[in-house]
């Protein structure tokens, strides 16, 4: 018992020292954030006194419930000035925190929000007060709304009917002979069945695919003069979706080298692409100062671009998609020359078929009478 009473008396000597000495701290410190006197009496005011200072001992628009065990509850709705006292409080300890880690604007633009929506209705001018930004008050947070603008990409159909198949080829026909003949759109791939004689051909747009369809159709096809014979293919070309976003970037099946040197050779562009797997290296040309190269799809070209820049080789070069030729317009068809039909001789009139028979003829006379005139001048000078 002495034990506790010890206890007991010298909590009552530390507390209220301890109490005080916070007080103060605090008070010196709100004086130093510019709060002013009148505002921390009011601050240092309790529930009590304040309610005795507006003249009543329960707050206005208090409301009494009664349960069913007869027991009280009182609830009350805070009046607009206790509501004042409780956002000032607000905003001066978002103030001091301010000063301290830099986070005041965001404790006190909390606190006015609260403030405003509970006593709106009192003060018709208090809705003018609260500035909400770009956002509205039923937006929530500002900027939460808010979604980054996407930039336009083009959209490609993942399956479409895009590839036509060439066939009766002649025999040697490469990847260049295609390309060189091949005109109307982007291709995505261009796969050459050397044995069956015959090429897959896939557009990247189906109706560049069907204009190229109907332009053979019409003015046919020839490779190393021989015509060629299309239809549509029994397999579709299926785009992946890295390959389209590639490609709605800029990427093409062909690749162009800036700022080459004496190294790069068409061998050595060969060789240093010939381990990926299904690549073809159509061409290789240099023009310009840069080095052209042309592939027969457009995946394989996403991994030679990528070999390549990850090359000691390449470093000091730069390289980029470059055009596809084949989405060059078709060339103008020579119209076909006009053979001239040689209009039919006239037959002569068909001679008298009885001619032969006439023994009068004209011809017989005129010699009877020669030799009558004849026999009669010799008469005569006789």
């Amino acid at each position: 018992m002495d034990h506790e009473s010890d206890s007991t008396i010298l909590a009552g000597q530390v507390y209220p020292w301890c109490a005080n000495l916070a007080a103060e701290n605090l008070r010196r410190n709100l004086v130093r954030g510019g709060v002013g006197d009148d505002t921390i009496a009011l601050l240092s005011q309790d529930d009590q006194t304040m309610q005795e200072s507006n003249g009543t001992a329960t707050p206005s628009g208090a409301e009494t419930i009664t349960e069913d065990g007869g027991a009280s509850l009182r609830t009350t709705t805070p009046r607009p000035q206790s509501t004042y006292v409780a956002q000032s409080n607000a905003a001066t300890y978002g103030q001091l925190n301010g000063r301290e880690n830099g986070a005041g604007h965001h404790h006190s633009h909390s606190a006015g929000a609260g403030a405003g929506n509970s006593w709106a209705d009192a003060s018709g001018d208090a809705e003018d007060d609260v500035s909400y930004g770009d956002a509205s008050p039923a937006s929530g947070v500002v900027g939460a709304n808010y979604t980054k603008p996407q930039p336009n990409r083009p959209q490609f159909d993942r399956e479409s009917t895009r590839t036509v198949l060439l066939m009766n080829l002649p025999e040697g026909t490469t990847h260049a002979d295609i390309t060189n003949a091949v005109r109307g759109g982007m291709l995505l791939d261009v796969f050459l069945r050397t044995n069956e004689r015959s090429a897959a051909v896939s557009f990247l747009y189906a109706a560049e695919a069907r204009g190229f369809f109907d332009h053979v159709r019409k003015h046919d096809l020839y490779i190393k003069n021989k015509r060629i014979e299309i239809k549509w293919s029994d397999r579709q070309f299926t785009l992946p979706g890295h390959v389209a976003s590639h490609i709605g970037k800029g990427a093409s099946r062909n690749l162009v080298v800036h700022r080459y040197d004496g190294r790069h050779t068409e061998e050595s562009v060969r060789e240093d692409l010939d381990h990926i797997h299904n690549l073809v290296v159509v061409g290789v040309e240099f023009s310009n100062g840069s080095c052209h190269i042309k592939l027969n799809s457009v995946h394989n070209a996403l991994y030679a671009k990528n070999c390549m820049m990850s090359r000691l080789k390449y470093k000091g070069t730069k390289i980029e998609w470059d055009v596809d030729e084949c989405a060059q317009p078709y060339a103008p068809v020579a119209p076909k020359p006009r053979r001239e039909v040689s209009q039919p001789k006239k037959a002569p009139a068909a001679a008298n078929r009885f001619q032969l028979l006439n023994i009068d003829s004209d011809d017989d006379e005129d010699e009877i009478t020669s030799t009558f005139q004849a026999k009669k001048s010799v008469g005569i000078t006789a």
